[in-house]
């Protein structure tokens, strides 16, 4: 029997996750580099990194989980 790819809800799951995530994330950005600007603290340049750092790993995590798939 042939390998079987994922279901259309499964595949939803992906996309919706996918957004939430993002979104999420570009707030949290936005929000920290706010706070960094306005409270003149260089400590917190390494947060804004680090979010980032981790965003840009799941998303290219996730392309790869998705075009793995049939």
């Amino acid at each position: 029997m042939g390998r079987l790819g994922w279901t259309m809800e499964q595949q939803a799951g992906i996309r919706f996750y996918t957004r939430l995530t993002n979104i999420f994330t570009l707030l949290l950005i936005a929000l920290f580099t706010a706070l960094t600007l306005f409270s003149g603290r260089h400590r917190g340049w390494v947060v804004v990194a680090a979010i980032i750092v981790a965003w840009a790993c799941f998303t290219l995590y996730m392309r790869r989980t998705k075009k793995g798939q049939p």
